[in-house]
């Protein structure tokens, strides 16, 4: 016999009980009971209805306010077969004294897409990208500790999120792994995308040796042999094509992904249900940087760029990163060459999409350049509730109180002419998109900073930047802005519509020297292994690509007379390096002959000055008032990167122009 049912008392306030009356079932057929944990601790009955019943009518999930300090949100995400309703349970704990447990990486999707699941037996919404993660992630047997942004922080709560959102970092870094979610993927497909970069990937591990990553990782993996023929790797054009689709899979465009993985003492993707080491995907992407002979229209490049800019420049050193030689070594590389500044990391994320522009800044809290000089506090603290003209400001003005210099104008990026024209036209809005690379990183000293340090000299007042300058020359002439698709498509290609330009320009200067700082510009100033390979490249990019009246116009033969020179360059090298540098920029030449890139907007009679604390020159714009100037953004102009024009002609403070950027 059934037992007799015993009501339960009811919640304080307007509630009472309602029956349902279930057709066609038979005594034995009639729903059990199950106990589930309340928001509370106690223990409350929920009834599990037929399959299919939607609980909307459940009260939904009240978030508690953390305890003061570092307290973060867990779910026991509990166990169930594929079919089944998600349940969890949310839990707080002290970070340092926390079980260990899975940080989820993934991308929201459609906010509109909901699915509902029971957190503490309450109803709470999420994306179904994160519903089919979970349902991915679940244990059919087993409790699952894990950590999610869209449950285990109050979304609707700025105080919470802010809060939450500056602990980021330190969430994914005590993680034990980080599950990288791409969503939902036919195995056949993820199967043909990951044999794929396994192969690269091991063809390249093969043919490289431990003494020579140790040295240069770069030229190593450049000086890797080309495999005898190209079917050799891609004998599947469907496996190309899985590749293609696995890298358009939203995550990669995703900002917050950076600090989440890149904190990661484990990382695994997983493409449906079939997973793969993040280090291999990395290393596929990092690889394909260096040789487009291996590209095949994988969209790897944000990838390889995160590695080397984001990735590679946290102090964490026990990460996936280890797991493979070429970017263990690598990472070993970056870190002699330099540390990275904050806006580095800043301007990478620029290619990244979020939800919120101040996420542009608040996703990077966590990385070690976002700290105070002595290391204790970060030089921000997230805050939703400020403007974000403002945040770009405070921004501005606490690096500048930090490392005494100007160099965030190097990020400066406008994308339209209205943008100039709108305040502060000086503080970087990282949240402005657009394809061009940074060159900041190359380490330019165009102010002769050891040297001239006293000559500093600046003012933050009323949304304006009052400094020392020097204005050196002006826009003369200048190309169209070139785009990616130019070096595929474009007859003239850019590098024959740019010497064309200097052409109509310039008469009798010596041909050689202007060629060589004409290839330097195309390059942007940087090529690995230097002068001699940027010049076998160049000439073997001219012979493949430009026609031969252009080959004629530079004397190619006159300066290559080694057939073998020819024949060890490598054109698709050069022309990956020259679209880096040139993509979302303008070739320019000044009044005083000087060759350029620089920003898509510049004009004529634009103005080249070098703004004393900032290690690139910017190109300015004269406005109405005497002595304010806009910024249109930072450039590379050959013969002045290293300082060259301040040295010859600053000798006192009365060589220089007090000016006010507005």
């Amino acid at each position: 016999m059934p037992s007799t049912y015993q009501y339960e008392e009811l919640p304080t306030g307007k509630w009472m009980r309602l029956l349902k009356l279930l057709s066609g079932k038979s005594r034995n057929q009639i729903p059990t009971y199950q106990r589930e944990e309340s928001p509370t601790g106690k223990r409350m009955r929920l009834m599990k209805l037929l399959s299919g019943k939607s609980h909307s009518q459940m009260p939904t999930y009240q978030y508690e306010e953390l305890p003061t300090g570092k307290w973060i949100r867990l779910m026991k995400l509990l166990p169930g077969n594929s079919d089944d309703q998600i349940h969890l349970e949310l839990f707080t704990a002290e970070l340092e004294s926390a079980p260990p447990y899975e940080a989820i990486s993934y991308c929201w999707g459609d906010p509109n897409d909901q699915e509902e699941i029971l957190c503490c037996g309450r109803s709470m919404y999420i994306t179904r990208s994160l519903y089919s993660g979970l349902k991915c992630f679940r244990y059919p047997q087993k409790t699952r500790i894990l950590w999610a942004d869209a449950v285990c922080i109050n979304q609707s709560n700025d105080n919470d999120k802010g809060h939450q959102v500056n602990m980021m970092g330190d969430v994914y870094d005590h993680a034990s792994t980080v599950l990288v979610w791409l969503g939902e993927a036919s195995t056949l497909a993820a199967e043909k995308a990951f044999h794929l970069i396994r192969k690269i990937n091991g063809y390249m591990d093969s043919k490289i040796l431990e003494s020579e990553l140790a040295n240069n990782p770069y030229e190593a993996v450049v000086d890797v042999p080309k495999p005898e023929t190209r079917s050799q790797l891609f004998q599947d054009d469907s496996e190309s094509e899985a590749l293609r689709d696995f890298f358009r899979r939203p995550w990669f465009d995703r900002l917050w992904v950076l600090q989440e993985v890149a904190l990661a003492s484990s990382a695994w993707v997983y493409y449906g249900a079939t997973s793969i080491s993040l280090t291999e995907v990395v290393q596929f992407a990092f690889v394909l940087i260096m040789r487009p002979d291996l590209q095949n229209n994988f969209l790897t490049g944000r990838v390889g760029d995160a590695f080397q800019n984001v990735f590679c420049t946290y102090a964490k050193k026990n990460t996936w990163i280890q797991e493979k030689s070429i970017l263990r070594h690598a990472r070993d590389y970056i870190e002699r060459s330099a540390k990275p500044a904050f806006q580095e990391i800043l301007d990478t994320g620029r290619r990244f999409g979020t939800t919120k522009p101040h996420d542009h800044i608040y996703a990077f809290l966590g990385h070690p350049s976002a700290r105070a000089k002595d290391g204790s506090v970060g030089i921000l603290e997230a805050d939703y509730t400020l403007d974000i003209e403002d945040v770009y400001r405070q921004l501005s003005e606490r690096l500048y109180e930090r490392d005494r210099r100007l160099d965030f104008l190097c990020n400066v990026f406008h994308y339209d002419p209205s943008s100039i024209e709108q305040a502060q036209s000086w503080a970087p809005k990282y949240h402005n998109g657009g394809n061009r690379a940074s060159m900041y990183w190359l380490g330019w000293n165009v102010d002769n900073s050891a040297e001239m340090e006293m000559f500093i000299k600046v003012d933050f007042h009323n949304s304006m930047l009052h400094g020392r300058s020097l204005l050196f020359d002006s826009i003369a002439t200048f190309t169209e802005t070139f785009k990616e698709e130019d070096f595929e498509s474009m007859s003239p290609t850019p590098v024959e519509i740019c010497w064309n330009l200097e052409a109509s320009f310039t008469e009798s200067m010596d041909i050689d020297e202007r060629l060589r700082d004409f290839r330097w510009t195309m390059a942007g100033g940087s090529y690995t292994g230097g002068e001699a390979r940027l010049q076998r490249d160049f000439e073997s990019y001219c012979m493949e690509k430009t026609s031969s009246e252009f080959c004629a116009s530079i004397q190619l033969g006159n300066f290559s007379s080694d057939e073998t020179s020819l024949a060890n360059g490598d054109w698709k090298r050069f022309e990956s390096v020259a679209l880096i540098a040139m993509a979302e920029r303008k070739f320019f030449i000044t009044k005083d002959g000087r060759f350029g890139l620089g920003p898509s907007l510049l004009q004529d009679g634009d103005i080249c000055c070098v703004f004393m604390g900032c290690r690139m020159p910017l190109i300015i714009r004269p406005t109405s008032t005497p002595n304010h100037l806009k910024v249109v953004g930072p450039s590379y102009i050959h013969g002045v990167m290293h300082g060259e024009v301040v040295k010859a002609r600053v000798k006192s403070l009365s060589d220089l122009t007090e000016i006010t950027l507005v």
